[in-house]
């Protein structure tokens, strides 16, 4: 519309005036794209007087609102890191994107506080809602048409319309611009390490590794705390994937990072009512230096008489294809798939980002089915623990002393 005048539907106005262009800021977003839509699209905004709003999460949740972080039709920077991260919310919980399912994070990042900007600001008025869906999104299409506010919102996909590709915008841009514009999306997106997108994400991790290195951290969190988790798939990890295509300096940054950081030993119990369905419990036990909770899990272990492992299979994914688990772990109960409920309990290392988190319900359901066996072990544990945090006090306070 911008560039070529004759592609300006009738029911916007000449000038542009009725014209709101609405970006959501999730907190991650690659520092490239910021770049570009500053140094190309900006101007663009402002030579034409076009409205922009950039709106981003207050917090996690839909009570904490919504930051407006500009409303200007003279725009000269973009605001990429947002309020409230997803990154942010993924870190305390411990856990990252997954694949699959309906994309909650782009619903909680993206369409929920752009539906709240549009409610504040059109009230009960209908307005057109263009969508870039392309000419082979049609599922995304058909998904999102069917929210329409009771007629409120007329959605409306122009690239769609237009039989437009993904290829072909970027073919478009390319002679418009004399640019390659990559991909917008969040550094820790699953979605962009799919078999056609992870070479452009690759380079962008070659390219700007102190970007990515949190991102590699959060994952490492992750996966001791539930070795299904890689950013990819059961099996699947953002950190062997790095490894794999030789691109390490991030690694090597985040590995720099972590030693430098304050480290737990996590308890982590889930309860599985259903193969995908679990109620889970975090809980950190014991903090200190990196070397101090490798050591003391160690000490755990001697005490409880119970083998550390590392190296295993991770199940649910194929031994082929996927990572081994390297995290260590100390196991007090392993589940038992096709029997349900089933429980699994182990202790592990990480850097101290998760919080301490279950349901209020979580304590009595894991009383309800824990047998004495387990509980027995369990009171082994707590002694353990007990001991070396002991341990750790006299420790500390001889040193004090000397």
């Amino acid at each position: 519309m911008l560039t070529d005048p004759s592609a300006r539907p009738e029911t916007i106005a000449p000038d542009f005036s009725n014209l709101v262009v609405v970006i959501a800021q999730t907190g991650d977003e690659w520092s490239t794209t910021g770049r570009l839509v500053q140094h190309y699209v900006l101007p663009l905004l402002r030579k034409h007087d076009i409205r922009l709003v950039e709106v981003a999460r207050n917090g996690p949740t839909r009570k904490d609102g919504v930051a407006v972080l500009q409303d200007t039709r003279q725009p000269y920077r973009l605001h990429l890191d947002g309020v409230y991260k997803l990154s942010r919310e993924n870190r305390v919980t411990g856990t990252m994107p997954q694949l699959g399912g309906v994309r909650k994070c782009s619903q909680k990042a993206k369409g929920a506080p752009q539906d709240a900007w549009r409610a504040n600001e059109f009230g009960d008025r209908t307005y057109i809602h263009a969508i870039g869906f392309n000419v082979h999104e049609g599922t995304r299409i058909t998904r999102d048409s069917a929210y329409s506010m009771g007629g409120q919102r007329i959605p409306t996909y122009p690239l769609h319309e237009w039989g437009w590709s993904r290829q072909d915008c970027l073919d478009y841009l390319y002679r418009k611009l004399g640019v390659a514009w990559p991909k917008s999306c969040c550094r820790h997106c699953p979605y962009a390490g799919n078999k056609s997108g992870w070479p452009e994400q690759l380079a962008r991790f070659a390219a700007l590794p102190t970007e990515a290195a949190q991102h590699i951290i959060d994952e490492y969190v992750c996966l001791a705390l539930n070795p299904r988790s890689g950013l990819f798939g059961p099996g699947k990890s953002l950190i062997t994937r790095l490894h794999r295509d030789q691109v390490t300096e991030p690694i090597t940054l985040a590995v720099a990072r972590m030693k430098t950081m304050p480290w737990a030993i996590y308890r982590v119990r889930r309860l599985y009512y259903a193969p995908a369905n679990a109620a889970r419990s975090v809980d950190s036990v014991l903090l200190g230096g990196h070397r101090t909770v490798h050591t003391a899990l160690t000490e755990l272990s001697r005490l409880v008489d119970v083998p550390l492992t590392k190296n295993e299979e991770i199940a649910g994914a194929p031994a082929r294809d996927g990572d081994r688990d390297t995290h260590r772990r100390l196991w007090l109960r392993r589940r038992s798939d096709g029997t349900y409920p089933t429980q699994e309990e182990f202790y592990a290392v990480a850097p101290a980002q998760a919080l301490d988190k279950e349901l209020d319900s979580f304590a009595d359901a894991w009383a309800d089915h824990t047998d004495e066996a387990l509980a027995r072990l369990e009171r082994r544990v707590d002694t353990a623990i007990a001991v070396v945090q002991q341990t750790l006090v006299e420790g500390q306070g001889r040193s004090n002393a000397a």
